[in-house]
């Protein structure tokens, strides 16, 4: 029966304004038919794309996956709204000989509820004439209500109790034939008209005319309508029941015609054609959250939901108007509207691209012609492109309509927020209004988006957004320009030139010389400025820079001293500003004419000069004693840069003259600034007999100073000859020196190296980059005897810095005394053999730096007694530690051994051996060279204990408690899980296998709780087993029956039924079963349980928790 016509005063060619016109049967005036279906314009006000792009979770539909042929157990059901091509999920196959021939029977799952008709599409490519005498088929649509006998006449384990009830599905009986299959059943495909559909047109209790009941599904029919097919999911696939209250029949039935109606459009080739405006045609699945799956058919009409006053409204991209309600502006009232006249950047689109399923091209994923606007796309300055992909339309025109609808409700973006007085209840949410400002030149249609009531001053606050019929054409030629003209703004296009430019010197920043600083009298319009600057004239460095600051404001930095040019210019989206400029001067540093700090002190002066004006500024200094002149300064010693300089060496009542100046970064000031200072302080120093220095008696020393010296010099030709004689064998001699112990000594332990010169020169002693000079010799005692830095005597002893030069022992002491700190060395304590090779320590210090690296092959701690408690062998990187060991910090292994003569321990947290162990204990298993055999570590012979990185654990004690165990579970809520345990090896004893299925749902529905539905939740729970590589094979199975209660309460706040009643439905199922294994094969076992069977009341979004479980637990060893 074909639909109602409805005529409403909506959309193009809508009824005229005053009108009364019939919905439904009931009268309505053109206006309250506006508000009917007008209600819930807001829907179109947000971003069209956020409805076609939603975020569809982990079970997104896609048809390469829909359309494929597969046996997994734990599949979704497909959900099919219009004509579809789908594959099956084979859930029963037998190849017997039938006449003498084989064949293949096939049980294919195809949707899971009732469908309209199914038929077969492609078998391996073939089309159904193809497969005339090699295919036959038996087809249940969900009206079944007995097995199919082909079926369960050949398929094992099929019994009559297999009907499929609400399932479609498709018995195939197919022909081995390896010249029409060479490569067997991949794919087998079908064309399958999904869900029949409730249709108050077709309703004559709602006003329609046909036999449709709201209640009875067996009444309804197929249909593509995505506006039915939209409320159909409603109903069907949401948290609870809806209601008939929540339904706008009279709505339905104006926005199915609007879908249905036939629009004229132009092809890719520039040819009039007509087709649906508006279709559905495609799959879901069980497995998509409800607001995904009625997002998904939206899409297909452009389409959003809303509710006002409880009653959904699921509106397609349509015209709400026209208005009847006039806002006029009062500009005398206190309060003005709020204004935003385009659409943010960020929102636009020019270019749409959209894909969508072709049945001409065997029902694959394919672009529909570009939908575009040259006028846009040049106005934007760039390609603004969306990317929609429709799994669920069939039709290129169809995807061209909603990304045409799409990118012209990016363009338009006006939006008006304005407080209208009075409780304005006849505005409702939705409604198509014209809005009126004289002063602003607004007078256009508005789609009121949202309002809010203020009770206590009486006002309405109104959040509208522009509409009108041009935004929904049919035609899929952009509308290029202003969609809903007749408005007089201000030109936003226009940006003024700034103001009150301005240029301030930063002296004290290190990083800028200055800043420009300017005013803009709208600066909201404002993208960014444009700042240039040039060099004035040309005895200023050829310069050229530019600037686009978005802040007011722009620091320069690094310019050459001159004159400059400085101009800025404003710019928006649309064009730029003219510039307003000034002249600038970039002059040199300044040096600072007071703050100059000096203190005189004996034998030297420093000088501190003025506070810099930040950290990267210093000074430069010169000096000289003979006067300030410019031949002076020209001859004077420069002294490098510094806030600070020390002068050395003063002479006594002299006069020092000081020349300085600032420098700051790349900018010198040219000009030096000078001063004198007068009144030095010198310093001498009175001849030293060396005769009164040999007659110096030290605290400590058995004799005086001279004999010591001569001890020393005695030492060093006794050694000298000794190393003569002995030749090569000793090349190197190394003093430690000790610790000073008397004031007059030296403060500090240094070693000093004496190398020897072989031939006939003496010997030299050189110090190289040391802190520290000590001279001593050993007595007759045995001890160490420090002697004195004073070794003026020997003339013959030098000092050979890096460069070769030599100096007295006395100079370099000075020269240390006086530049303490900055010098640094490698000290070497040793001996170096034959062969060149060292064995010692070095010391390293100064810089920073403080290492001491010892050079050995073995290193051992002994006692006293001579027992070795620590040796490391740096050859072979052995380490042994034979003392009792105590760690306080974090102790890092990466793997630990302990072997001993009947236990091993492995312990390696990155897994080893066959079985992943972390941890295993038992009698050695070594390879042939005394280390663990990994390969041979299992859990069968961890005699004492194992774990595995899966954190299972077997802990044998003494051979009383320990288990093998090996198990998992899953926590899936689709229906029919499994779970395998395994491979694993095993002792060869009993196993106890401990296994279990329960899951628990909730729902809750407004009203009396139902008094007939007797549904008991049910499944068949199976164990099987596999050895090795062999297959599966059953070993126990059960069947498993839960409980479905009922719960009513009185909540009349929160039920929607009159009653006040709430109905809360409780789904529990729980089962557990044990099975003795008592099979003594040595080979890997793994079990597997698997559900099949399964029966719940509730669909998957209410399942609150499901379980199935495995555990297999061996006996000890014996």
């Amino acid at each position: 029966m074909p639909p109602v016509a409805v005529g409403v005063a909506l959309g193009l060619g809508a009824a005229a304004v005053g009108a009364s016109v019939t919905v439904l049967g009931v009268g309505l005036s053109a206006a309250l038919s506006a508000v009917a279906i007008g209600v819930g314009g807001a829907a179109v006000t947000h971003f069209l794309g956020d409805a076609l792009t939603p975020d569809m979770g982990d079970y997104a539909s896609d048809p390469a996956t829909d359309q494929s042929l597969n046996t997994n157990a734990n599949d979704v059901r497909k959900i099919v709204y219009g004509e579809a091509l789908v594959g099956g999920k084979i859930v029963g196959y037998a190849k017997p000989t039938i006449g003498g021939d084989d064949y293949h029977i096939m049980v294919l799952h195809l949707v899971g509820h009732p469908c309209e008709s199914v038929d077969i599409y492609e078998i391996e490519g073939k089309t159904k004439s193809e497969l005339s005498g090699l295919v036959s088929s038996r087809i249940y649509l969900g009206d079944q209500t007995t097995v199919c006998p082909l079926a369960n006449q050949y398929i094992s384990g099929w019994t009559s109790e297999h009907i499929g009830v609400n399932q479609t599905y498709v018995t195939l009986k197919i022909k081995v034939d390896d010249e029409a299959f060479p490569s067997g059943l991949n794919e087998i495909k079908f064309v399958v008209r999904g869900h029949k559909v409730y249709d108050p047109r077709k309703d004559t209790t709602q006003g329609g005319d046909g036999e449709h009941r709201f209640d009875d599904e067996s009444t309804w029919e197929w249909s593509s309508n995505p506006s039915l097919c939209s409320y159909d999911c409603l109903r069907r696939y949401g948290a609870k029941p809806v209601p008939r209250r929540r339904l706008p029949m009279d709505f339905i039935a104006v926005t199915a015609n609007y879908c249905d109606e036939q629009a004229i459009y132009r092809d890719a080739e520039g040819n009039e054609q007509t087709g649906t405006r508006f279709e559905v045609n495609g799959v879901l699945n069980n497995g998509m959250r409800q607001a995904d799956m009625l997002n998904q058919v939206m899409a297909c009409m452009g389409g959003r939901p809303y509710r006002v006053g409880g009653v959904v409204y699921l509106k397609p991209a349509m015209y709400a108007g026209p208005a009847t309600i006039v806002i006029d502006v009062d500009n005398n009232s206190m309060t003005f509207p709020e204004y935003r006249p385009h659409r943010p950047y960020k929102e636009k689109i020019n270019t749409v691209k959209t894909e969508y399923v072709s049945p001409n091209h065997k029902w694959q994923m394919t672009n529909a012609p570009v939908v575009k606007s040259a006028e846009y796309r040049e106005n934007d300055g760039a390609y603004l492109e969306s990317n929609l992909r429709f799994t669920l339309i069939t039709r290129d025109h169809q995807a061209q309509r909603i990304g045409k609808l799409a990118m012209e409700r990016s363009r338009a973006g006006f939006m008006a927020t304005h407080i209208v007085p009075g409780v304005r209840l006849d505005i409702i949410p939705g409604t198509c209004i014209k809005f009126v400002d004289v002063e602003t030149g607004v007078s256009k249609e508005f789609t009121v988006e949202d309002r809010d009531f203020d009770t206590e001053k009486h006002q309405t606050k109104l959040q509208l957004i522009e509409d009108g019929p041009q935004i929904y054409p049919d035609s899929f030629e952009a509308a290029e320009g202003d969609l809903t003209p007749n408005t007089s703004l201000p030109d936003a296009t226009v940006v003024q030139a700034p103001e009150n430019l301005q240029w301030t010197t930063t002296p004290n920043d290190s990083w800028r010389q200055g800043v420009l600083t300017w005013d803009h009298p709208s600066p909201a319009n404002v993208i960014s400025y444009v700042v240039s600057v040039s060099n004035k004239d040309s005895q200023t460095p050829e310069t050229q820079l530019t600037f686009t600051p978005a802040n007011r404001a722009q620091s320069l930095a690094h310019l050459p001293v001159g004159d400059y040019t400085v101009a800025v210019s404003a710019r928006n989206r649309f064009r730029t500003s003219l510039g307003i400029g000034r002249d600038i001067t970039i002059g040199v540093p300044s040096t600072p004419t007071q703050g100059v700090v000096v203190n005189v002190l004996p034998g030297r002066i420093v000088i501190n000069g003025p506070t810099l004006p930040h950290n990267n500024a210093t000074y430069e200094w010169k000096y000289s004693y003979d006067g300030d002149e410019q031949e002076h300064f020209d001859s004077a010693i420069y002294m490098g840069k510094g806030d600070t300089v020390t002068i050395t060496n003063t002479p006594h009542d002299g006069i020092i003259y000081v020349w300085y100046r600032l420098v700051d970064g790349d900018q010198v000031d040219p000009n030096w600034l000078s001063f004198s200072v007068a009144d030095l302080i010198g310093t001498t120093f009175d001849r030293v007999d060396p005769e009164i220095i040999s007659r110096i008696q030290w605290p400590g020393l058995p004799a005086a100073l001279g004999d010591h010296i001569e001890a020393i010099t005695n030492d060093v030709s006794h050694w000298s000859t000794q190393t003569s004689e002995q030749g090569n064998q000793y090349q190197q001699l190394i003093y430690n020196l000790t610790e000073a112990v008397s004031a007059n000594q030296i403060n500090s332990t240094e070693i000093i190296g004496l190398k020897q010169k072989v031939g006939t020169k003496t010997v030299a002693a050189q110090f190289t980059e040391f802190k520290q000079v000590n001279i001593g010799y050993e007595d007759e005692n045995g001890e160490w005897v420090v002697g004195a830095p004073l070794v003026r005597a020997f003339d013959e002893v030098k000092v050979v810095n890096k460069d070769g030069d030599e100096l007295s022992v006395i100079n370099f002491m000075q020269a240390l005394e006086t530049q303490l700190g900055e010098l640094g060395g490698t000290y070497y304590l040793g001996v170096v053999d034959e062969n060149e090779n060292f064995t010692g320590l070095s010391i390293q210090g100064g810089n920073g730096d403080s290492d001491i690296l010892l050079y050995m092959d073995n290193l051992r701690f002994a006692s006293t007694a001579g027992e070795v408690f620590f040796w490391l062998n740096t050859i072979s990187g052995r380490l042994e530690i034979g003392a009792n060991t105590e760690f306080k910090g974090t102790l890092r292994a990466a793997r630990e051994v302990t072997i001993r003569e009947h236990f091993m321990r492995v312990q390696d947290y990155d897994g080893f051996g066959p079985d992943n162990l972390v941890i295993w204990k038992g009698e050695p298993i070594l390879d042939a060279l005394g280390e663990p055999d990994y390969n041979q570590l299992r859990k069968s012979n961890g005699k004492f204990g194992w774990e595995d990185i899966f954190a299972n654990q077997y802990v044998g004690g003494s051979l009383t408690t320990g288990e093998l165990l090996n198990g998992g579970d899953t926590t899936l809520l689709t229906e029919n899980p499994s779970v395998v345990v395994g491979p694993f090896t095993t002792n060869g004893n009993p196993k106890q296998v401990s296994y279990g299925i329960s899951w628990r749902g909730f729902s809750q529905e407004d009203g009396y709780c139902p008094t007939g539905e007797t549904f008991v939740p049910s499944c068949t729970i199976i164990l099987e087993r596999a050895l090795g590589n062999g297959g599966w094979a059953q070993v126990q199975s059960h069947e498993v029956t839960g409980e479905l209660t009922y719960r009513e309460l009185h909540e009349p706040e929160l039920s929607n039924d009159p009653s006040g009643r709430v109905c809360n439905r409780t789904e529990v199922t729980n089962s557990s079963f044990t099975y003795t294994d008592t099979n003594t094969s040595l080979d890997t076992f793994s079990y597997r349980v698997r559900v099949v069977n399964q029966q719940r009341y509730h669909v998957i979004q209410f399942i609150l928790t499901q379980n199935l479980n495995l555990i297999s637990a061996e006996e000890r060893p014996q």
